[in-house]
């Protein structure tokens, strides 16, 4: 993440997010977190705290959370750098697991 409109970019996807599930909890919803934003899942990082805790929120209305293991690489972020339980699954290319949800007639929403 450089620069605080990214910040505030990734910010307000997962609170459009949550209030999507909100709205309209049979609604699925993931997150999945690509470069450079997976980066803010690093619970070492105090800066990403606001983060971690928006990501907390939507897990709470069964928002789903996905990492992508290239991006952590690309960003020097291992699993252990996560909180436990904070993500769902980590998908080992973001790019296929988003080309496969769009396959399987998901649509892909940004802000």
């Amino acid at each position: 993440m450089t620069g605080r409109e990214n910040f505030a970019k990734l910010l307000a996807n997962i609170g459009m997010a949550t209030k999507m599930k909100t709205a309209d909890p049979q609604l699925t919803v993931e997150l999945i977190f690509l470069t450079p934003a997976v980066e803010t899942l690093n619970k070492r990082q105090v800066m990403f705290k606001p983060v971690l805790e928006a990501i907390k929120e939507a897990k709470k209305t069964g928002i789903k959370i996905v990492a992508c293991e290239v991006a952590m690489a690309n960003v020097g972020l291992q699993k252990e750098d996560i909180e436990y339980g904070l993500v769902d699954e980590f998908a080992s290319v973001g790019g296929l697991y988003v080309l496969q949800k769009i396959k399987e007639g998901y649509e892909v929403l940004t802000i």
